[in-house]
């Protein structure tokens, strides 16, 4: 850890260049650290703690102290928040950032792990992991802004509205990517947002403080004055406008600024819905809400889907989604090309993450790895599987996918994963969560019947347009306080697509309307008119 574990502050120092992320080798845990530029990928844990020694002496104390005063504040690291405090501190004001844990990125979560042949590494989302172009936010900040590589998530770079299997849909059309690095195989999706936290710090403006929990924030009296934060460390913050990059939980969780806040508003932050209409489905396809929204992948020293099955592309069953269940209790759905594959050459000693599981589907098999609600990723590995949990999931994976060997005259391979990577996301509760939003339904088939937005929560008269802004704004309109998070969003569940991180990120941006910052010169101008102007007024 930087200093203590509970905080580590970057003020503008070189320290601020490393995120944290784990690895394994042979089963055993080591930490790296993912650098944001200017440095190898990996570097040695012993060193990076010298080098941490060696700024902390520079700073005169091991423990962070937070000022007493900031002029901007932002609470939580995730996608909205470290785009919110890149974007003012990009204006000149003072920024102060605080993630409650001890990573940037939120539901973001790449993961690197040294598995397989010596010196190999492979990079995993957990979490949100890709976009399509036409999506503005996040697209413009990465391809315009930060200019990373990005590759086609599907290898044969498909219309965006066809990879996202019905019932539901996308509505863009360019082809849905990921960020690359050099050789084209994932970097992982927080690289983003380390590139705005790297921007951050050096302009000058902006600081980063890990590992303080906000507990509560509260306005004085009166239309004057600053906002008051106060974190579990027991130290408070004062500052002139806050954005909360917090999710539903973390807000409610929150005693005075919720007594603060209106009860209409409060019962609309505290409504999640998701009908399910059943013409949606076709005949005898249905949608499991399990407790989370869960990802899974093994790791196979022989990758046998490419050198056996020769199925690099594509999903099994046709909507993987909707996994099969399996005689193990395990149900598997296999997305072929979503996890990373190193190949001597093409389909020959193939090594690599197969995805298994991608689902809301109700299981145990995969959430019981996962170490708590606050660490969603968990790990599995080899050396550490007394019951033989490894060797079911490889039986679960062959009996899922019998039918594709029955066409094929190679035989399945007997070896079963040497690793398996989990990333669990509650669909309630506390913790890091999926997005927990509001999907309602007018439709005749709902279970229960139609079910608009103002039945669904509870709220008379609500509308969407009245959801957006006063989630945005929750304190009748005073800018001091804004909030962004991918959990307050309210849409009819026909319209449901795969947002990954831009309806926040869209949050974020306006609330920076509302400030006066102006629309930056690399988002693209029709898509602000379209997405953020036209629903944040000003004045």
């Amino acid at each position: 850890h930087f200093g203590s574990r509970s905080q580590f502050a970057a003020h503008n120092s070189a320290a601020s260049r490393f995120g944290r992320s784990e690895f394994f080798q042979q089963g055993t845990i080591m930490e790296v650290v993912r650098p944001l530029s200017g440095l190898p990928r990996f570097f040695p844990l012993s060193l990076l703690l010298a080098f941490s020694a060696a700024v902390v002496a520079a700073h005169g104390s091991q423990e962070a102290h937070l000022p007493a005063e900031c002029d901007f504040a932002v609470v939580g690291g995730g996608w909205a928040g470290v785009y919110s405090a890149f974007r003012v501190a990009e204006s000149g004001r003072g920024v102060c950032l605080f993630e409650a844990t001890e990573r940037i990125g939120g539901r973001t979560y790449s993961k690197t792990f040294q598995v397989g042949r010596p010196g190999e590494h492979f990079t995993l989302d957990v979490g949100a992991y890709r976009f399509s172009p036409d999506m503005h936010l996040p697209g413009d900040v990465i391809l315009k802004l930060l200019q990373l590589p990005v590759a086609c998530y599907e290898p044969t770079c498909p219309d965006a509205g066809l990879d996202f299997p019905p019932p539901f849909h996308f509505n863009y059309t360019a082809p849905l990517v990921r960020i690359v690095d050099v050789a084209g195989q994932p970097a992982g999706y927080v690289t983003a947002i380390e590139g705005l936290v790297k921007r951050l710090l050096a302009s000058g403006h902006g600081q980063v403080f890990f590992g303080e929990r906000l507990t509560d924030a509260s306005l004085p009296n009166g239309s004057t004055g600053g906002v008051r934060l106060e974190f579990g460390s027991g130290r408070a913050v004062i500052a002139n406008n806050v954005m909360l990059n917090l999710p539903r939980s973390s807000l409610l969780g929150l005693p005075t600024l919720r007594a603060q806040t209106s009860e209409r508003i409060v019962k609309a932050q505290e409504c999640v819905k998701f009908d399910l209409p059943s013409d949606m489905f076709k005949p005898g396809q249905k949608m499991s809400l399990g407790r989370s929204l869960t990802k899974a992948y093994a790791f196979y020293d022989e990758a046998w889907w490419h050198t056996r099955l020769n199925k690099t592309v594509g999903q099994w069953p046709e909507n993987a989604f909707i996994p099969v269940n399996t005689s193990q209790g395990i149900p598997i759905g296999i997305h072929f090309n979503d996890g990373p594959v190193h190949c001597d050459k093409p389909l020959v000693g193939c090594r690599g993450f197969l995805e298994v599981f991608y689902s809301t589907a109700e299981e145990t098999f995969f959430e019981d790895l996962r170490p708590d609600p606050q660490h969603p990723a968990g790990v599995l590995t080899s050396s550490d599987d007394p019951s033989g949990k490894l060797s079911r999931l490889h039986a679960a994976v062959m009996e899922a996918t019998g039918p594709l060997w029955k066409e094929t005259a190679a035989s399945p391979p007997t070896a079963p994963p040497t690793m398996l990577v989990v990333g669990v996301w509650d669909r309630e509760g506390q913790g890091l969560t999926a997005p927990t939003k509001v999907f309602y339904s007018t439709s005749e088939s709902v279970p229960g019947g139609p079910d608009p937005l103002e039945k669904a929560c509870g709220v008379q008269g609500l509308t969407e347009d009245e959801y957006r802004k006063s989630m945005l704004s929750p304190l009748a309109g005073d800018l001091r306080v804004l909030v962004a998070n991918n959990d307050w969003v309210a849409m009819r569940t026909e319209d449901l697509f795969g947002d990954w991180a831009e309806e926040s990120l869209l949050q974020a941006e306006r609330g920076m309307r509302l400030l006066g910052l102006p629309r930056p010169d690399w988002l693209d101008a029709a898509y602000y008119e379209a997405k953020v102007a036209a629903f944040a007024e000003l004045g």
